[in-house]
């Protein structure tokens, strides 16, 4: 498979939120939420995303402090993370003021802790801190019900400029990337056949394709047809088999 970036109806979705987001009027509503179900390229398009516009790119962990979060955004800007948190904190906030540099927090998840009423929002009111001082723009990607999560909190929920829901790949999303990546060619009822089985994930989509080529090499292939993968899974996503 060839290597390459696709840009997606999800990525045009991201793209047209920092526009909105550079434009607002509050300096510390400057939160955007990206949310959407597992498997459609979230983390790989705001990663892309965050090389594009300089931004600092973080992936959260179930097992962060306070004291982690920020070490973690020190060390990714390059500045020392010795001494007090309140020291090391102020390094970044210095930084960040000066560079204007975007945040991205990728598997937003675990910033809220906890479930339903009991739920914390300490990581968040760190970055929050952050983010009102220097104004920069932070992106928070996670899971379908995130926002849902966030909202409990009212003081965080109230910076939050724009929500974007990143949604199942379209045809011609699944087009595009095989056109780019696909190292033979495919016919229109193969890529409609691998949007159909994929469910419009990426992940999947990838992995058919990868499928497809092992498919071709095997036959010797130059162009794959219906009729070459009539009965074929092209990609499989496990599934428990126990009974609700």
């Amino acid at each position: 498979m060839k290597k390459g970036f696709v840009i997606t109806e999800n990525f045009k979705r991201l793209q047209e939120a920092q526009a909105a987001v550079d434009k607002r009027g509050a300096q510390e509503a400057g939160l955007v939420i990206i949310r959407g179900p597992y498997g459609v390229g979230k983390s790989e398009i705001v990663e892309r995303w965050a090389v594009d516009n300089r931004a600092v790119f973080v992936r959260c962990k179930e097992t962060w402090t306070k004291r982690a979060l920020v070490d973690e955004l020190a060390d990714r800007m390059g500045l020392d993370t010795r001494g007090r948190n309140s020291e090391v904190q102020a390094r970044v906030i210095g930084r960040l003021a000066a560079d204007m540099c975007p945040l991205v927090f990728d598997e937003a998840d675990f910033l809220v802790r906890g479930t339903g009423s009991k739920s914390s929002p300490a990581l968040l009111e760190v970055i929050r801190d952050i983010t009102d001082v220097t104004g920069v723009s932070c992106f928070l990607v996670g899971m379908e019900s995130f926002g849902d999560r966030l909202a409990r909190h009212g003081h965080i929920a109230s910076r939050v400029a724009r929500i974007v829901e990143f949604q199942p790949l379209s045809l011609a999303d699944i087009r595009a990337a095989c056109d780019k990546l696909s190292e033979v060619r495919l016919q229109p009822p193969v890529i409609e056949a691998i949007h159909q089985q994929s469910s419009g994930r990426m992940r999947l989509a990838l992995n058919a394709i990868a499928n497809i080529e092992q498919l071709a090499a095997a036959n010797g292939l130059r162009e794959v047809g219906p009729e070459h993968i009539k009965g074929r899974p092209l990609c499989v996503e496990f599934k428990s088999g126990r009974r609700a």
